[in-house]
């Protein structure tokens, strides 16, 4: 309330308050650094099994199975991907952001 009786009792130096404030404001925009991209490693694991002369059914069900079922019980993951080929199986991990990936690989 006393804000508002100084101000119309003097407009001028409420004028000049106001424009300090925006002086002010201006040049800390300016100032503020703000990163579009920010640099963020994200933690990714990526296990490659080979199979030589297996299916792709076989690599599923006797390696890639067995590799996603012992991943599973590290804690962490935000998603678990597989894909099996002819001869080979790869599995992506992806853990959140907050876990360390060099950690979480040794894991």
């Amino acid at each position: 309330m006393w804000f508002t009786r100084v101000s119309l009792q003097n407009p001028v130096f409420a004028t000049m308050v106001m424009l300090a404030i925006v002086v002010l404001g201006l040049f800390s925009y300016q100032r503020l650094q703000v990163d579009q991209f920010p640099n963020i490693d994200f933690p990714v694991v990526v296990v490659t099994t080979e199979y030589p002369g297996a299916s792709p059914e076989i690599v599923e069900s006797e390696v890639t199975k067995k590799v996603e079922e012992g991943v599973n019980s590290v804690a962490g993951i935000n998603a678990l991907t597989s894909r099996s080929y002819e001869g080979m199986s790869v599995v992506i991990i992806e853990f959140q952001l907050h876990i360390d990936g060099r950690k979480a690989a040794e894991d």
